[in-house]
């Protein structure tokens, strides 16, 4: 009887040391207004990004929408607050590429940040939709953050659709207002 309790418990832990060391952690956060364009709709109580790093430093990352205006384009991605430009995050290149960061002053705090746009979001008849993307391997440090939904496709992209008039407006953030950070810690 002792051995079997023996082999059963030995059985059993090595599976449960193996969950434990893949288990990652999603974090949830909710959007508020943007820093450009506050007409825009969204149903902030039930819009989202959820983000998780891997031992394997990969993020995965879901930007959701809920409630906002029908049938449109929304380009998804972060704004890395530095001194240097990290070059990339991921397989996403950095905006500036490298060399400082660009400063930015937006709802009264200027700030020092690289931007990356990741992809887009196109809402449905209702307003809603998802975007998810794996980032990585993502190279280790601390990244502080700041998660965007920006109006229109193509921002800081060659042939995209530029900076100029109402495109590329910063309509959400995560957390918010401008210079609140989420810290990224990755292994």
């Amino acid at each position: 009887m002792k051995k079997i309790l023996l082999l059963i418990a030995a059985l059993l832990l090595p599976a449960y040391v193996t969950a434990g060391t893949d288990a990652v952690e999603t974090t949830t956060q909710k959007f508020t207004t943007g820093w450009d364009n506050f007409s825009e709709p969204l149903n902030l109580a039930s819009s989202n990004v959820k983000w998780s790093v891997s031992p394997t430093r990969k993020m995965s990352v879901t930007f959701s929408m809920v409630g906002a205006t029908p049938n449109k384009l929304y380009q998804v991605g972060i704004h890395i607050f530095c001194t240097t430009a990290p070059g990339t995050f991921g397989q996403f290149p950095t905006n500036p590429s490298s060399g400082n960061c660009g400063q930015l002053t937006r709802q009264g705090v200027t700030a020092s940040v690289a931007s990356v746009e990741m992809g887009v979001v196109t809402t449905d008849l209702h307003g809603k939709g998802s975007f998810k993307v794996t980032v990585g391997p993502i190279a280790s440090g601390t990244y502080n953050v700041e998660f965007s939904i920006r109006n229109g496709a193509g921002c800081n992209l060659i042939g995209g659709g530029g900076n100029a008039g109402n495109i590329c407006e910063a309509d959400f953030q995560s957390p918010g207002p401008f210079g609140t950070t989420t810290a990224i810690v990755v292994p």
